[in-house]
């Protein structure tokens, strides 16, 4: 499994997109996950631009991942894990045998590049700009953090710089995962 990490409008989705079809292995988008499955309350939370908490989030992953082979199959992962609690929790399915993560990368971007793509992607949790410096600042505020966890517990976090035209980024992430 490969997870990739970054802040909004970082490109994830269609970094994940293009890696899984290169593999041609599923991806799951923790973000279209949200959407499609959260309750009004959690939906409100995402809209306001905050992080659900870590109990749905991961109850709405696992049951989007349990019927797959997270050890012998290759997978993508978008946005997820965001909080340390919840990388202890994928660390204690690697540590179970219940899934296998090969890479993890994270894209990197400036909050004003960001911002300019999420203005031209016209979806409602990008249109309030109030909400969105929200939806930075949690970012910051829990994801940082959650990648020095990982990096703590032995995974190797590899840096891939979002700003660039869409196929760099896409070369640049299949060499640091020796995927070329």
């Amino acid at each position: 499994m490969i997870i990739i990490l970054g802040m909004p409008g970082s490109g994830k989705t269609t970094q994940t997109k293009a890696l899984a079809e290169h593999l041609g292995c599923p991806w799951f988008s923790m973000g279209e996950i949200i959407r499609a499955k959260a309750t009004d309350g959690d939906r409100d939370m995402m809209l306001q631009g905050k992080i659900i908490p870590d109990k749905p989030t991961l109850a709405m992953l696992w049951s989007e991942l349990k019927n797959h082979d997270l050890v012998n199959k290759e997978c993508i992962v978008e946005g997820n894990p965001r909080t340390i609690p919840q990388a202890e929790w994928w660390m204690a399915k690697v540590a179970e045998g219940q899934m296998k993560i090969t890479g993890l990368v994270h894209l990197v971007i400036s909050v004003e590049d960001a911002e300019k793509r999420l203005s031209q992607r016209h979806r409602i949790d990008d249109e309030d700009i109030k909400v969105l410096k929200e939806r930075f600042a949690e970012y910051h505020r829990k994801v940082a953090p959650t990648l020095a966890y990982l990096k703590k517990h032995g995974l190797k976090i590899h840096e891939v710089d979002a700003a660039q035209a869409v196929e760099k980024v896409q070369a640049d992430i299949q060499k640091a995962l020796n995927l070329n």
